[in-house]
């Protein structure tokens, strides 16, 4: 899977988190993403670990930790070192000025479609999304081989109906429809019967990398998010112990 730039007008969406610093971050710079199994509640999304922790995982255990910039996934039963054969990144967020690389992805050679970046807003995936800034909001959508009109409904009842024309993935947010920290938005697209419904959950600041990042989102529940982060900075699955 391989990374490509985002536009420059999604730059402006970095997203914020609590960066670990000093003699704190070279004890904790591996980060728990994802977890299932008879394990997960010993590994839950967001807890830090020591770089040279072992983690040990039982049967039917699928654990996904953020490393050096990439993620990777270990499946038990086994003993597992967290940053063995994990190559350092220079996978960076997006700053407002965009002078640093930015977050996009194309994964899974196309066959589960998913927003290019995690600052696109996913129009058909209902959900929490996160954005450090209001403007210059983006839609994104899997499919755009047809013409389709959507309308969007604020929290306070406001809504803009737009047509999306084909061949176009992305749709500026229209400014008619303010954004609300906290407000649900509803998507609703002609001849779909049930509508995206999305809240979204403003941020503060910048993020100083990928960790960062995914703390946010987990700190935030915003899953759609963290899901295409996961899979676009993975590396090689860790082998079964």
């Amino acid at each position: 899977m391989s990374w490509v730039q985002s536009k420059a007008s999604l730059s402006r969406l970095a997203i914020a988190a609590l960066l670990v610093t000093g003699a704190a971050s070279a004890a904790a710079n591996v980060l728990v993403v994802r977890s299932t199994g008879p394990s997960a509640k010993s590994y839950p999304p967001g807890r830090s670990l020591p770089d040279n922790a072992r983690i040990t995982l039982q049967a039917n255990d699928t654990l996904v930790v953020l490393a050096n910039g990439a993620t990777r996934t270990f499946r038990g039963p086994g003993n597992f070192s967290p940053t063995a054969a994990v190559q350092a990144s220079s996978r960076t967020v997006a700053t407002a000025d965009g002078r640093r690389a930015r977050i996009g992805a194309v994964r899974n050679a196309g066959l589960v479609p998913r927003s290019p970046t995690i600052w696109h807003v996913d129009s058909t995936q209902s959900g929490t999304f996160c954005l450090a800034s209001t403007s210059e909001v983006n839609l994104w959508r899997p499919d755009a081989s047809q013409t389709v009109s959507l309308t969007i409904t604020g929290p306070g009842g406001e809504s803009q109906t737009i047509d999306w024309a084909a061949g176009q993935a992305v749709l500026p947010w229209p400014a008619s429809v303010g954004i609300a920290d906290g407000g649900e938005y509803r998507l609703r697209q002609a001849g779909v019967a049930v509508p995206t419904r999305i809240t979204f959950q403003t941020l503060d600041s910048q993020p100083g990398d990928i960790q960062a990042v995914a703390q946010a989102l987990i700190a935030n529940e915003c899953q759609e998010q963290l899901n295409v982060l996961v899979e676009t900075t993975a590396e090689e699955s860790a082998p079964q112990g």
